[in-house]
């Protein structure tokens, strides 16, 4: 019976009914799109880090490195699980050439290194260490669309020219607010070229779990060792990472709060028109002896049934505009590590955006409560007698 006076309803006010399905089903989608997509870095992010092993302190050194002194202060730290100092050749940019297109306008910091021996590894499309032989280069995947680059284009290091052999995720440079980008060389090319740029230093330490960066930071300035360039700790790193790319989904996140605002206006309205058309049935069931309650749930049940069309339509488009969407994420950091986690934080979102639209319905419906049924007929017999003057006049 109530399914039959619910679809007799949505059939009556057919425009209403796809007018609130459509605003419930636009601010749960971009709702819903934004916390898969927000999820889905922070889960790439942490995939790429764990895999790449990302230092906790990294030090950058213009200048000579003495490595005692470095393995004293590493033998004096007991929260030091390893260490390592590794060579960055920084070139210029104006001699550098990716695929005929000159890196000169660039404002990057753009340099060869080698792989890492213990840790801070740069990884293939296929998240393993890439076999880099002489003459070969792997470029940062940052630049394969940016220069419209792949396999087998060359990279020209003045008038030295190497074949790019693969694309590298870098887990704390693959961020365009890093400033600087490592290219992946093999040893061998790495001393061949070592007179094309200057050298620096990536003095890396990679801390046992629970440790205070910001402390060992303090540590190691205490100890007054080579610091001429910036310090970076892996929390920052990681920020880095996040807000490169999470612009976009804080956009998003803001349509998606602008939507809903919207939607909430527009249904407050929708539900006042369609109180307004429905004092009379209103007023009949009151007369026949039907509680106020009653009568409320049996309009808020209408709205639960829009409610749920609206969050079945709003998680299928989230789910076909999350894959253009996140594939540039996909080809900066890879596949994320909690897939399972973010559909369920997406659903999560579809439905808390429905409850606060149910909620404000509901709170409108209680205008319901404190109409009599005598009120509701008397206005809607005044709402008939103005309709019908109105006729006459427009037929007059």
């Amino acid at each position: 019976m109530i399914g039959r006076l619910l679809w007799n309803d949505i059939r009556h006010h057919k425009l209403m009914s796809f007018t609130t399905i459509l605003f419930m089903a636009a601010s749960a989608m971009l709702i819903s799109l934004a916390a898969v997509l927000f999820t889905g870095l922070l889960g790439s992010v942490d995939h790429l880090m764990t895999k790449a092993q990302s230092p906790d302190y990294l030090q950058m050194h213009t200048g000579a490195v003495e490595l005692e002194k470095i393995e004293d202060f590493a033998a004096d730290q007991p929260e030091i699980e390893q260490w390592q100092v590794m060579p960055f050749l920084n070139l210029e940019n104006n001699v550098l050439e990716l695929g005929e297109k000159s890196l000169s306008d660039s404002t990057q910091d753009n340099g060869l290194c080698v792989q890492g021996e213990k840790f801070d590894y740069l990884l293939g499309l296929d998240d393993e260490l890439p076999v880099v032989k002489t003459g070969e280069v792997y470029v940062p995947i940052c630049y394969r669309s940016q220069y419209d680059l792949c396999v087998g284009d060359q990279m020209q290091i003045g008038s030295h020219t190497l074949t790019i052999a693969g694309f590298i995720r870098d887990s704390q440079m693959n961020s365009m607010l890093a400033s600087s980008k490592r290219f992946l060389v093999d040893q061998l090319d790495y001393e061949r070229l070592k007179t094309q740029g200057e050298e620096e230093y990536l003095i890396e330490f990679l801390l046992h779990e629970g440790t205070d960066t910001d402390a060992f930071a303090a540590k190691y300035g205490e100890a007054q060792l080579y610091a001429n360039g910036p310090a970076i700790t892996k929390p920052l790193i990681k920020m880095m990472n996040a807000l490169s790319d999470g612009i976009m989904i804080l956009v998003i996140l803001l349509v998606a709060i602008v939507v809903l605002l919207i939607s909430l206006l527009c249904i407050r309205f929708i539900v006042a028109i369609g109180m307004e058309q429905d004092k009379k049935e209103v007023g009949m069931l009151k007369a026949v002896g039907i509680g106020n309650e009653s009568i409320v749930q049996l309009y808020f049940s209408k709205y639960l049934l829009l409610s749920g069309c609206g969050a079945v339509i709003g998680m299928i488009g989230a789910i076909i505009l999350e894959a253009p969407l996140s594939g540039k994420l996909k080809e900066m950091y890879g596949t994320s590590s909690n897939a399972l986690f973010s559909s369920i934080v997406s659903i999560f979102s579809c439905l808390l955006v429905e409850g606060m639209i149910l909620f404000f319905i509901r709170h409108r419906l209680k205008k319901i409560e404190r109409m009599t049924a005598l009120e509701a007929l008397l206005s809607a017999k005044t709402q008939g007698e103005k309709a019908e003057a109105g006729k006459f006049l427009c037929a007059w």
